[in-house]
């Protein structure tokens, strides 16, 4: 594959001793240890900064002591209630629909498909890829029998290879995707220099392929190997949004997330200037007007800020709110529900992990998440997650469905803005590792699980 110029850089680096530190059990790889630090790659028009190393041993830190305090009393509790008794006479159920092991993202090219003689509608095809940077094309398995086999099937070889340029260790690899204009499939991947980068490929006249050229159009340095966050897509408002974590380390100790000056921590809005043209090579990311003006010196792209590990988003198109789940550091995980007008919203960390405080001072400009649950019997990461509005669990319609990465239970949950919600649902399914969701062009979601697969949730009896 040939790649295109970097247009756009967001670069804000800062200094790192060496022997960075570990990152804690909630990291989505569950790996310990670093990766190097990365250098700038610089353009000019990244803003830098840096912060002196510390003089204390790294036991004595603030950031260590929050992170090996026990958790305070009163913490929300998952408590998750069953399905039976919940909803009673409602079943979920989880069905194969992908075989891939090491699945981390997928897209629908927003297509349906003639189920037959049922009259329903079936998903169309799309793309899925591994953490290695390998992509493929899948269709729906039209020969699958009910109860065996998988839903949809690969195309025979990848149609997109990353892998010798991705990096794969502790939280990087290839973390995010999505379509973007013109139907492009826009990705979100670690390099093997360990910088995030968004790129941009072009699929063919019939979208069963991509072609091989692509453009990178994003680069964004990375101080180690965890909490790169990676999520993207494209909102309703037809804008860019790009989630990056804290670059790592136990507690953010270089303050990453009250760190304006940094992309990371960070949820960024890009509008994309294409200067008319359709050709990718000539496209360029610029900061979306209406971004907020937080204060001079900071970064353009910035939409909100003060997140630790932001490795999942979605838009619920009903409401128009972006749902961000916010990995957490020792004791809270954490989702917010941000609505349009909520630019230049601090989510808190590392003055607060949830609404937990951890170190440094007081913040009077805290957004509070809407829904958090403590750490403990067997769990330990959020993996977001969508709104449901399919049609085949209608029930469930209006309520985040989610999964947490230790346990691999699915829940969902009805979350008010601003209030903890009542109960959380447990829907009775699970699957080893998950790492995200997709939704299909019926709205119906999948489980994407690095160990397994990839997985429908459906109704008993339309499991297959």
């Amino acid at each position: 594959m040939q790649g295109g110029r970097l247009f756009s850089v967001a670069a804000c680096t800062v200094a790192i001793v060496a022997g960075a530190i570990a990152a804690g059990c909630s990291d989505i790889g569950l790996d310990e240890g670093t990766g190097p630090a990365v250098g700038s790659p610089g353009d000019g028009t990244g803003a830098q900064a840096t912060v002196p190393a510390t003089t204390l041993p790294l036991t004595q830190t603030p950031e260590y002591l929050a992170s090996n305090t026990p958790c305070p009393v009163g913490l929300p509790e998952l408590g998750a209630i069953p399905l039976s008794e919940a909803a009673a006479g409602r079943v979920v159920t989880v069905s194969p629909y992908i075989d891939l092991v090491e699945a981390t993202v997928m897209v629908f090219d927003g297509a349906t498909s003639d189920a037959g003689d049922s009259g329903t509608r079936s998903a169309g095809g799309g793309f899925v890829g591994d953490r290695r940077g390998r992509i493929w094309r899948f269709a729906p398995n039209l020969a699958v029998q009910e109860g065996s086999g998988f839903g949809a099937i690969l195309s025979a070889e990848p149609v997109a290879d990353f892998s010798s340029n991705t990096a794969a260790e502790h939280d990087q690899g290839l973390v995010g995707m999505t379509l973007g204009p013109h139907g492009r499939l826009w990705i979100n991947r670690t390099d093997r220099h360990g910088s995030s980068v968004l790129t941009v490929l072009t699929p063919t006249a019939d979208r069963t392929a991509l072609h091989g050229d692509y453009t990178d159009v994003l680069q964004v340095s990375q101080t180690n190997a965890q909490h790169n966050g990676g999520d993207l897509l494209f909102g309703p408002d037809g804008l860019l949004y790009a989630s990056f974590g804290d670059g790592g380390g136990l507690g953010d100790p270089r303050h990453h997330g009250q760190n304006l000056a940094t992309p990371l921590g960070a949820v960024l809005r890009f509008a994309l200037d294409t200067g008319g043209s359709t050709d990718s090579d000539d496209w360029r990311l610029v900061p979306a007007a209406g971004n907020p003006d937080l204060e001079p010196g900071s970064d353009p792209h910035i939409w909100v800020y003060g997140a630790r590990n932001p490795y999942r988003m979605s838009f619920d198109e009903a409401t128009g709110t972006l749902w961000v789940s916010d990995v957490g550091q020792q004791c809270i995980e954490e989702v917010n529900v941000l609505a349009p007008d909520e630019g230049g919203a601090n989510l808190g960390w590392n003055a607060y992990e949830g609404t937990r405080r951890f170190v440094g001072d007081e913040l009077s400009n805290h957004r509070a998440p809407d829904f958090e649950y403590r750490h403990g019997r067997g769990l330990c990461a959020v993996i977001g997650g969508h709104v449901y509005r399919g049609s085949q669990l209608e029930w469930l319609t209006g309520r985040y469905v989610f999964a947490d990465l230790c346990g691999g239970d699915v829940y969902a949950v009805a979350v008010q803005p601003g209030a903890q919600p009542d109960e959380v649902w447990h829907l009775g399914v699970s699957t080893p590792r998950p790492v995200g969701f997709a939704v299909d062009g019926t709205g119906e979601l999948y489980a994407i699980d690095m160990e397994t697969g990839v997985w429908r949730l459906t109704a008993d009896s339309l499991a297959r």
